[in-house]
């Protein structure tokens, strides 16, 4: 990578060698993003437990990554053991501008019936559903594009 393909704080790099893609993608602290056939591909990074000051910052690089432009949303969340309840609330919440819909990938069934479970109960404001199949996630979002 050439020094002159760094922006903003080192968290956003030009590549060209995920699956095809040649793009930006933002390798910020605690996840990875990019925007691929017009679907925002997110994928959280090992975290224990993520806060509401983490949820900010990862909001905050999405935004920017996102240049005002709404976007499907796959969110992996399978290297993610627990979020405390205030970082869920912002990211449901004030994470949740220029979403149109969210696909959630888990990594397991019991981790499929918590995450929907806080879905039903926070009712998102857009099509929210829950995977253990990236294939099946990213076909749900094709319609939202």
């Amino acid at each position: 990578m050439r020094c002159s393909d760094m922006l903003l704080n080192n968290f956003i790099v030009y590549i060209s060698d995920i699956q095809n893609f040649s793009g930006m993608v933002v390798d910020g602290t605690y996840a990875k993003m990019w925007i691929s056939e017009g679907i925002l591909f997110f994928v959280y990074k090992e975290i224990y437990e993520i806060n509401r000051s983490m949820a900010r910052e990862i909001v905050s690089q999405r935004l920017q990554l996102q240049n005002e432009n709404s976007y499907p949303i796959f969110c992996d969340l399978r290297a993610i053991t627990n979020a405390q309840k205030q970082a869920r609330d912002y990211l449901a919440i004030e994470g949740a501008y220029m979403t149109t819909a969210l696909a959630l990938l888990v990594e397991d069934e019991h981790a499929m019936v918590i995450t929907q479970l806080y879905i039903k109960t926070s009712s998102p404001a857009y099509p929210t559903r829950v995977f253990t199949d990236k294939g099946k996630a990213l076909l749900f979002l094709q319609e939202y594009k």
